[in-house]
């Protein structure tokens, strides 16, 4: 490409001489002119601030004797356009001295050429154009660098607030929603507006057994933590198996399968991390005999079926939250599991393809439920799950030869019963006992009406009528020996199975004079 060469000279003969020897060597065009005033016209023809790098000369030679005659003006002009910043300036004259160079020097020239010039002066003017376009083209580069370099640093700030922005955001909501409830907010904003969609999902309920009476011997302190790190590994299991945590009630847990996350094996996700969940309460208790606290164990229920999912609330004030009559029936059914079990509904059963180990079926009349709902205990799913729970203990039961009465309270809500249905101790297990009606109790078991298959050898159920209690029935423990003195109190149970005079409880919550008399036992 030409370098342009600015030739200013009002000797019409000797400025074409410059010319023709300037664009003789065929890398350089000189562009002529003959005083102050075409100068003038030349910068005032174009606005030189916004010319193209093209229109800008490379180099500008200037006659000594016509910049003295016009007392430099066009150099002053020329200075002051912006555009020809950094433009190197050669003066020629046809007599050179001293006095001559000292003053053109002092007028901003790089080199001082005597006309007409030699072959060695236009290749002086070649290479200081030419090394004028190489600074020219890095400062281009350079330019351009600054210029990408002050982006990047504007988007690494932009990035850095973003994160300090998500990060505050999770620091102050990401304790009150779930990481999938966050990102969805943050991914799509509007979604963090009331309302939501009603869609089939599989609700999730679970609740640790006793903890009531536990929570009464322990500082607010110290049940806070307890609950922090069941709460903790709970949340964590139901996040791998893309689950969503609602909202935790008390010392309970209900999370939802099926959204945000969309899952097509969401009930089978519900199953597994139940499973895995009861495999973690090894952990919560290993936490708990650190601390010398009783030993805890957790009941789950898991139901599938139509619900509302969404914003609930106002504009001011809302909440992620499942409303639908499956989340009721899903408590009803978490509410007749006992410590270890997983009970889940056969018609949330039946929509998962892989393999599901049922240890246990039964029929239950659930509280607003009109007909018998069939719950079965699952213990195992396989798949591409392949896990069962693995500290569930159908442990074998000891028969007792010491006389001991188990009195039982049935519980209706928060409510002891006032009146005990007294029962012999027939066999025990740090989990189960098997009692027996007193000859001399005028009442017995009334049985609900229970699957076949959960009674005891495949006992057929014989009603009886006119007890306190009944099958599913949770009930407060007064053991006492046969001098009528007191072994302990405070224990919980639930009748499990029952068949004539004869009962099974499967024991909720216990404490240290329980595990006294176990220990004695076993």
């Amino acid at each position: 490409m030409e370098k342009v060469i600015w030739v200013i000279d009002s000797d019409r003969k000797a400025m074409l001489s410059a010319q023709r020897s300037i664009n003789s060597t065929g890398s350089m065009r000189a562009f002529c002119l003959l005083s102050y005033s075409a100068v003038e016209r030349a910068v005032q023809a174009k606005d030189v601030d916004n010319w193209g790098d093209k229109n800008i000369p490379s180099l500008i030679v200037m006659d000594y004797r016509t910049a003295v005659a016009e007392d430099f003006q066009s150099i002053s002009l020329l200075k002051k356009q912006q555009a020809f910043a950094g433009v190197p300036l050669f003066f020629m004259t046809e007599k050179r001295s001293e006095e001559t160079d000292e003053e053109c020097f002092e007028r901003g020239a790089m080199v001082v050429l005597q006309k007409p010039f030699t072959k060695s002066g236009i290749l002086r003017l070649e290479r200081m154009a030419w090394q004028h376009e190489v600074t020219r083209n890095y400062e281009k580069v350079l330019q351009k660098q600054a210029g990408d370099l002050q982006a990047a640093r504007e988007i690494m700030n932009l990035n850095k607030q973003l994160k300090s922005r998500n990060k505050l955001l999770y620091q102050v909501f990401g304790r009150y929603f779930s990481d999938q409830v966050m990102e969805l907010i943050l991914e799509h904003p509007e979604s963090a507006a009331v309302g939501g969609e009603k869609k089939e999902l599989t609700v999730m309920m679970a609740d640790l057994r006793g903890f009531t009476s536990i929570s009464e011997e322990l500082e607010p302190e110290a049940m806070t933590q307890l609950l922090n790190f069941y709460f903790g590994k709970m949340v964590e299991v139901i996040s791998n198996y893309r689950g969503t945590v609602i909202e935790f009630l008390g010392d309970g847990v209900l999370a939802v399968f099926g959204a945000p996350l969309i899952s097509e094996d969401q009930t089978a996700d519900a199953v597994a991390a139940g499973i895995a969940m009861q495999n973690c309460m090894g952990e919560v208790n290993a936490y708990c005999e650190q601390q010398g606290y009783s030993l805890l164990e957790m009941g789950i229920g898991i139901h599938r079926g139509e619900a509302f999912i969404g914003n609930v609330g106002s504009k001011k004030m809302m909440r992620y939250n499942v409303i639908g009559g499956v989340v009721n029936e899903c408590s009803r059914i978490e509410s007749f599991s006992v410590g270890g079990q997983v009970l889940v509904s056969r018609e949330a059963l039946d929509t998962i393809s892989c393999p599901v180990e049922v240890h246990d079926r039964m029929a239950i009349m659930a509280k607003g439920v009109h007909k018998p709902v069939t719950v079965c205990e699952v213990i195992g799913i396989g798949g591409s799950y392949q896990c069962s729970i693995g500290n569930v203990e159908f442990d074998a039961l000891k028969a007792v030869d010491k006389w001991t009465v188990f009195n039982l309270y049935r519980i209706e809500g928060k409510r002891v019963s006032g009146e005990p249905v007294s029962t012999l101790l027939m066999q025990f297990s740090r989990k189960r006992a098997v009692v027996e009606l007193l000859d001399n109790e005028e009442e017995r078991t009334k049985e609900q009406p229970v699957q076949s298959d959960i009674l005891a050898d495949g006992e057929k159920d014989n009603s009886r009528g006119g007890t306190q209690l009944e099958l599913y029935s949770d009930v407060e423990i007064f053991a006492a020996g046969k001098d009528g003195r007191a072994i302990f109190n405070g224990v919980y149970a639930k009748v499990v199975k029952c068949s004539g005079q004869e009962l099974i409880l499967h024991f909720t919550h216990i404490n240290q004079s329980f595990q006294k008399f176990a220990d004695e036992i076993c």
